[in-house]
């Protein structure tokens, strides 16, 4: 089951969460960065949504990860009012009705803490939105124990970010139990 959490209480749990503020005496944006170990860029070579939620799902149970948390970097909520009116796309408007069932709606900034057995059925509808909502793009999932951030690119990358020397070593062993290939390198070898 699907846990809302607060914005202001995830921030405090999950200290080691990327986030951005914006200050209006600087007219700036305020950074604030765990310090990471290494990074990775992770795609599929045989690319489609089902294939990425189930190489996902492996690679999470793989790392032995059963709780995820999920929060935007930035104080907004998770649907738009624009997003939330669309009609065009009827994967969209799928996953629109998905987060209304989990309560989350265009009030909702804060976190979801999600169990292994809960990504069967929302990474498809988290994947739609950060598709088709622009906005939608600074969504990051840490585990529980906040060992790895994970980012979901529009485009299906997974950027993978240990914030351990142990867990950077594992995240290498299982990322090659799985079909996920290195991006960066990935690209490299077309030039």
């Amino acid at each position: 089951m699907i846990k809302k959490i607060k914005r202001d209480i995830c921030i405090i749990k999950y200290r080691s969460l990327p986030l951005t503020e914006y200050e209006k005496e600087t007219d700036s944006d305020v950074y604030n960065y765990p310090n990471i170990k290494s990074a990775y860029w992770l795609k599929l070579e045989k690319d489609s949504p089902k294939n990425l939620k189930n190489q996902f799902i492996k690679l999470i149970k793989n790392l032995e990860i059963e709780n995820l948390i999920i929060l935007g970097e930035m104080n907004k909520p998770w649907i738009s009012k624009l997003t939330s009116k669309r009609k065009d796309y009827k994967p969209l408007i799928k996953s629109l009705e998905y987060f209304k069932s989990q309560k989350v709606t265009t009030k909702f900034n804060g976190g979801l803490e999600l169990h292994i057995d809960d990504l069967e059925t929302f990474f498809p509808h988290f994947y739609t939105i950060t598709r088709c909502d622009g906005g939608f793009f600074d969504f990051h999932i840490i585990d529980k124990n906040q060992n790895i951030i994970f980012y979901l690119h529009y485009s299906g990358e997974i950027k993978i970010m240990p914030l351990n020397k142990k867990f950077d070593m594992k995240v290498l062993k299982e990322i090659k139990n799985t079909d996920f290939v290195d991006s960066m390198r990935a690209n490299s070898n077309r030039l």
